[in-house]
């Protein structure tokens, strides 16, 4: 798994490095610059000539060692530092008289031939400590690079975006193929705004490192997750591998029903049942003869504890609608099920009214519930506008998680998955994922890996489960094109990706 700081905790690691374990911060600078240029020559090898567009502060310091570390390997090189040179970083002040050290001429204006004519341009305006929007000579230089340049690397983050939520401070920030970043990822890079903008992302190690043990950190989860997978026993059976109630679909409404329980099975749960209007079990079992299946007609309060007693594990949500009859299903799910419940799709809208909000509560202070909202959900659940949750996914999904004691899966283009306490990161899927059933798959590998206890801990299921779900997304779309995937074809890519 990969570290992911705030800007606050990376600029913590910065400090202790220089103030307590004393090294200088023009060494730490001069690493920084060796990297990039490292990247450089390895992404950019065809790149002769550079156009490096410094601001007042250390990133412009960067920046200008960057660019005389280029210059003496015989690139075309221009130099520009921006700003008032009064309020220039005592760092930035000594790299510029290195530079000058070496004959290189640092200009003080933009030079708007350079970016359009130069292979590569890095942006070294501003870092993780940006809080205003980009304004006047910047706020040109960026729109200059977006406009103007060939290929684009930003060093650290690009330049106008909070390195936190990942939103644009203001009306232009740079847009970059390729970003070097310093030490660990920063949480903005994978959210708002920001994820379109920093292409590539390179983590380079300068020498800053976290304290085990003391420092707070989120992670982003990899294929590392994979290990904590315990493997199917050898003497494995269907009823030792989980017994999951899939309660889905309404009437004549069954594609998510069937996406749900087809995911579970092809992801390991050793029993799925699926509890759904009985006008829909022809036409599924016709395609998923595997399942076993309930129908009914009407709401049944006595059926239904049958079906509840059953099961290991159950997930409600996905086609299921939002009727009275529906509402009555998930209340006497709550009140029963004495196992873990996955609730999705029309379940969190159920759960949006108030009555059914405490209810919610004393079933998730009982058992492990997690849902599963996008930010459309999540906006009902909470109130709080999807504009607003999109630059502050990872709070709002702390604080429900805190309020209601479940496991919050928030999804987006990057997902955060919590508890409340421990948060993690997941941006293995790419916007092939953005296909009709695609969160009815999702809401299956969860309880489909919760149902077989892959692991002790609740929370490393529902990750591998999301972490799989977009790494067979990136693979579907490889075959298929991002606009070509349809949720069937990330069902078929989980086996080969997890040795299921």
């Amino acid at each position: 798994m990969t570290e992911l700081l705030s800007a606050k905790q990376m600029q913590a690691c910065d400090k202790r490095t220089i103030e307590k374990h004393e090294i200088p911060s023009l060494v730490l600078m001069e690493r920084a610059a060796l990297k990039v240029v490292e990247t450089i020559e390895k992404e950019c090898e065809n790149a002769n000539s550079f156009s490096v567009v410094c601001g007042p502060g250390n990133n412009g310091g960067d920046g200008v060692a960057i660019a005389r570390l280029l210059r003496l390997k015989g690139k075309t090189v221009d130099c520009m530092v921006l700003g008032d040179s009064e309020k220039f970083s005592e760092q930035l002040k000594q790299e510029i008289k290195i530079a000058e050290s070496y004959g290189m001429t640092i200009h003080n204006k933009l030079i708007e031939e350079s970016i359009e004519q130069a292979d590569l341009t890095i942006d070294a305006m501003f870092g993780i400590g940006l809080s205003r929007g980009l304004s006047g000579e910047y706020d040109y230089a960026a729109a200059m690079i977006n406009q103007g340049a060939n290929r684009v690397l930003a060093v650290d983050i690009p330049s106008g975006y909070n390195a936190d939520s990942g939103k644009l401070l203001g009306e232009t920030g740079v847009r970059a193929d390729i970003t070097v970043t310093f030490a660990y990822m920063k949480k903005g890079m994978l959210l708002g705004d920001c994820k379109a903008a920093v292409g590539k992302v390179v983590v380079a190690d300068v020498g800053i490192y976290l304290e085990r043990g003391t420092d707070q950190y989120e992670i982003l989860i990899d294929d590392d997750i994979f290990k904590f997978v315990k493997s199917r026993a050898v003497d494995a059976n269907k009823g030792s591998c989980g017994k999951l109630l899939v309660i889905a679909g309404s009437e004549s409404i069954y594609g998510a029903c069937y996406l749900s329980a087809k995911s579970a099975l092809t992801t390991g749960t050793g029993l799925v049942k699926i509890y759904t209007h009985k006008n829909n079990i022809a036409s599924i079992q016709q395609n998923l003869p595997e399942a076993m299946y309930a129908g009914y007609d009407g709401y049944n309060e006595k059926d239904l504890s049958e079906e509840i007693k059953w099961a290991s594990t159950a997930l409600i949500g996905p086609g299921l609608g939002t009727s009275g009859m529906s509402k009555r299903i998930l209340k006497q799910i709550l009140r029963e099920a004495n196992y873990p419940l996955i609730i999705d799709a029309d379940g969190i809208n159920l759960l949006a009214e108030e009555e059914m909000k405490e209810l919610f509560k004393e079933t998730s202070a009982r058992v492990p519930v997690v849902i599963t909202p996008h930010l459309k959900e999540m906006e009902r659940l909470t109130g709080i506008k999807v504009v607003d949750i999109n630059y502050n996914m990872e709070q709002v999904a702390i604080d429900f998680a805190k309020e209601y004691g479940c496991f919050v899966v928030l999804k987006n283009f990057t997902t955060i998955i919590t508890d409340g306490t421990q948060v993690s990161y997941v941006n293995s899927g790419n916007e092939g994922l953005a296909t009709p059933g695609s969160g009815d798959v999702l809401a299956g590998v969860i309880a489909s890996l919760i149902s077989q206890k892959v692991n002790p801990q609740i929370r490393v299921a529902v990750c591998a489960a999301t972490h799989l779900h977009g790494r067979a997304g990136t693979e579907a779309s490889k075959k298929y094109g991002v606009r070509g995937v349809l949720a069937r074809h990330i069902i078929d890519e989980f086996g080969n990706i997890m040795g299921l």
